[in-house]
Order: C-alpha cells, then structure tokens, then sequence
C-alpha cells in the first residue's frame, strides 16, 4: 500500500528574534510515499521552500530565514492500492518548459510601458527596480505584477543586478491550467510585492514629507533671524531726509498815511 498527497497545510515560522513571519501554505503537489510520514516529509521541504521565498520578499533586506519552524497543520491522503497489481496512478501530464533568459548587469529585463504578459521570478542573481534602487529583488523573489491584471502595462524598469542574473517568464493564465498549485504561488508573490512596492513609496512620500516641513522651518527662522539685519540695513542705506528752509517772511506793507483832514484857518484877531 501507498499513500498520495492531496492537501497539506503547513505552516512556516521564522526563529529570528522579533521577526513576526508566521505564514501558511497549502501544499497538493503530487507526492507519494510507503506511509504517510514518507509523503508529509516531503510536502515540509515544499512548504519550507514556499516559506523562503515568501519571507525573503518580505524582510530579506533584514534577515534571511534561518533554521525555520514547519509544521503540519492539517493534511489529506489518497490510499493507491494494496498490492503489486494495484493500478499506478497515471503519470501526470508534462508541463511545458518555462521560459528563462540570462542577462548581464545593467540590462533591462522589463521595461516601463510595454504590455505586462508574464511574471518574472529571479531564477539566480539579482534584479533591481530603476527608480526604487534599495529595492533589490533576490533568488526566488517575483516582480512584474502588472501582469496580473488583464491589459496593463509595466510600471518600471528592472535591470539585471549582476552578470549572470537568470529570470524565468510565467503566463499565470496558461500556468493555472497545468499547474495551479504554482500559478497561485506566483499571485500570492506577486501581490505582495505589489503591497510591498506601496509600503516602500508611502514611506518614502513621508520622509519627503519631513524634509519639506524641515526646510520650511530653517527657512522661516532664517527669514525671522535676519529681519532686523535687513531692517537696520535699509535704515542706513535710505538718504536723510533734509529739512526745508523756512520761509521768509514778506516784509509787511506800510499802509498809506491817511489823508490829513482841513482844518479851519485861524481867524484874524480884530485889531
């Protein structure tokens, strides 16, 4: 007798100190074994994976997962038979080959504008957004989530970190239909670059913020400061002001003497 996996979840905790990774994935990857332990052996190194790329995407810049807590929180088995001439279950059909290109430093893998078809997962090396270089896309980290969206273009450029940097191409649409378990890994990554991207611009639209109302106070208080230098300055530079002569006064006019009266003539004294 032998089992087969049809759903696991397992769930991945980081052990760094203070770091709050705790994630849960579902596993249905097509993995027997003689017991069931042979089968959930193999399904934890899947989600072990699943746990290092998600957790790189999220705080690779702080701390790689190291020595990580995986555990089983609940599964499902198929029993296939319980002799040699139990049926072999049919082999699963050949998914198609996943497009890669290797690239050398500073070429561009994406480029803002043109139409989003595929989502790209860092296969080995480094990938870099153009206009958000702290952000620095590893080994098993997703960019290109314009893809999914129906009709979108892409938002930046990404260009190649080091030589060598290899990235794989996934339609998600055609991928959900030979492999959904790793079409929906693809979207779970993919958005959470998306909110990662948003994240990093709200905190980089306040520190602007910051600076802005930082300067504005310099400037304010330069301004205050040098007020009364500009002030006693343009005291100095403004002419006197001279002081207009007095007037002279007119000379009064002597007013015409008035006419003198007639007065009578002395009378002859009679003799």
């Amino acid at each position: 007798m032998s089992f087969r996996l049809k759903e696991g979840v397992f769930k991945v905790r980081c052990r760094e100190p203070g770091c709050a990774f705790f994630s849960e994935f579902v596993v249905k990857e097509n993995i027997m074994g003689a017991t069931e332990a042979d089968v959930d052996s193999e399904a934890l190194k899947i989600a072990r994976n699943l746990g290092f790329i998600k957790h790189d995407a999220l705080y690779g810049r702080k701390h790689q997962l190291a020595n990580p807590e995986v555990t089983k929180a609940s599964a499902t088995y198929e029993r296939l038979g319980t002799g040699p001439t139990a049926p072999r279950p049919a082999a699963p059909a050949a998914a198609p080959a996943t497009p890669t290109r290797t690239y050398r430093r500073g070429d561009v893998i994406i480029r803002k504008g043109e139409s989003a078809v595929t989502v790209c997962e860092v296969v080995r090396g480094t990938a870099l957004n153009d206009k958000l270089p702290d952000m620095v896309y590893k080994a098993g980290s997703t960019f290109g989530s314009a893809a999914i969206f129906r009709q979108k273009n892409r938002m930046a450029d990404i260009v190649a970190g080091e030589d060598g940097t290899t990235i794989a191409f996934y339609n998600i649409r055609e991928l959900s239909k030979t492999n959904p378990a790793k079409a929906r890994e693809l979207y779970d990554e993919a958005m959470e670059d998306l909110f990662h991207i948003l994240g990093y611009l709200e905190d980089y639209a306040s520190g602007l913020e910051k600076k802005v109302r930082s300067l504005e106070a310099k400037q304010a208080a330069a301004k205050a400061a040098a007020a009364p230098k500009r002030a006693a300055a343009a005291k100095k530079k403004a002419p006197a002001k001279k002081k207009a002569p007095a007037k002279k006064k007119a000379p009064a006019k002597k007013k015409p003497a008035a006419p003198k009266k007639a007065g009578k003539k002395p009378s002859k004294k009679k003799r």
